[in-house]
């Protein structure tokens, strides 16, 4: 396996955030994204429709091998130099079923979070959180958290 082509829906705020951090990462195996709008998607990955890449992430390996859901994730975080540990603790028999229930967790709610995040500004969004979350709000308040 040389190459992870990563499909990913274009037109959703989170996808490509996603995507453009997973790009920025240095990786063992290369990572390709390629839309799920693609017009010449099936011709490249026949049958790929009937595995209905819109309802998870899906990766395709150059050797043909296909991931989706938590399994793609977990894939994509063993291609990463820097999380190639997190994707062997996650693959483990005890995280396997929590990392599935978050993949389809946000899956499913993916749009949801889309139209969120681009309808309120940060201050809201941090604000509705905080509402939910006192106490890690709280926490974070004290030790502001970084993103990398």
């Amino acid at each position: 396996m040389k190459r992870l082509y990563v499909l990913f829906d274009a037109k959703c705020e989170l996808c490509r955030r996603v995507r453009f951090w997973l790009d920025k990462q240095q990786t063992f195996v290369p990572l390709a994204f390629v839309p799920l709008q693609a017009p010449d998607l099936e011709e490249r990955f026949p049958g790929v429709t009937k595995l209905e890449p819109a309802r998870q992430i899906l990766v395709v390996a150059d050797n043909g091998d296909v991931w989706r859901g938590a399994d793609a994730w977990i894939l994509c975080l063993w291609a990463l130099r820097e999380y190639r540990q997190w994707s062997q603790r996650l693959a483990s028999p005890l995280l396997r079923p929590f990392a599935r229930r978050i993949c389809e967790m946000v899956s499913a709610n993916r749009h949801w979070v889309n139209d969120w995040f681009q309808r309120s500004s940060t201050h809201e969004i941090a604000t509705q959180l905080a509402a939910e979350h006192p106490a890690e709000a709280h926490s974070c308040h004290e030790n502001p958290c970084a993103m990398s």
